[in-house]
């Protein structure tokens, strides 16, 4: 009778600690599953493009790691992947329902205490985009009181670049496309994001990219993008990060940001 009780304490309480203790790569192995998330409107990196197709850097780079998990399993592996927004990335991270995540979320020492971040793939930093015209009058050594400029919350210009012009007359906007058709009719004097997803937004919207400039020259920030990923897995880290830093995945960033030949190439006239 105690040996069947001991058993029975045994499968109730050892069993589920051994599959809260499973790692990512010992899940993926077992299901045949990646969960893994991105975003739908952060051009060149994950975007809904003219035909309705769900495409981008990050995308691909979704899907390099599915197959290279692939072969370090010698196994199939099914991605399932599902949209993350600005407001629900972490949490869905931190309560491990997304395996990975990869789209424009800049590595903060902050973010750092809630979630895992791979090498980074990228980098930018904030820049206002303005109306080639304007660029001589958009002084940005000045305080900016009173002009009317375009952010998206919750990201890291809002967290830092508000404060350098706090009397800027910040408008919020819910997307950079809101915020470029907002500049085009006048209604703001810039938008302020990372210099990369702006000219993202003007290239896939068929803009003519020398009717805009990008100021300062030099990025106020330096924002890296990585992969985010739930903290204490370093098995999958280093996996995630091998990927990042493999040639395979040279190969892809020259297809999207080459500037010769990308889809995207990261140049655009900047005032000076």
């Amino acid at each position: 009778m105690y040996k069947k009780t001991l058993l029975a304490f045994l499968i109730l309480f050892l069993f589920p600690l051994q599959a809260y203790a499973e790692t990512i790569l010992e899940k993926v192995k077992r299901t045949g599953e990646l969960n893994a998330a991105t975003r739908q409107d952060a051009i060149p990196f994950a975007y809904i493009d003219n035909n309705n197709q769900w495409t981008g850097y990050s995308l691909d780079l979704i899907l390099l790691i599915r197959q290279e998990l692939e072969k370090q399993l010698n196994r199939p592996v099914k991605l399932k992947l599902s949209e993350i927004t600005v407001d629900d990335r972490f949490e869905k991270v931190e309560q491990k329902k997304v395996d990975l995540v990869c789209d424009t979320t800049t590595i903060t020492q902050e973010r750092l205490e809630r979630v895992n971040f791979s090498v980074p793939y990228f980098m930018t930093g904030s820049q206002f985009l303005v109306r080639i015209q304007d660029a001589p009058k958009f002084d940005i050594d000045g305080t900016l009181e009173g002009v009317p400029i375009a952010y998206i919350p919750k990201t890291t210009t809002d967290l830092i670049i508000r404060q350098i012009y706090p009397f800027a007359k910040w408008q919020i906007i819910k997307s950079r496309e809101e915020g470029v058709e907002k500049l085009k009719k006048g209604e703001v004097s810039a938008v302020a994001s990372d210099g990369i997803l702006l000219i993202g937004e003007l290239v896939r919207k068929g803009n003519d990219p020398r009717q805009f400039a990008l100021t300062p020259r030099q990025p106020m920030t330096t924002e890296l993008y990585g992969c985010m990923m739930p903290k204490n897995d370093l098995a999958w880290k280093q996996f995630v990060d091998q990927v990042v830093t493999s040639s395979n995945n040279q190969k892809i960033q020259e297809k999207w940001f080459n500037i010769e030949q990308g889809s995207f190439p990261y140049t655009v006239r900047v005032a000076p």
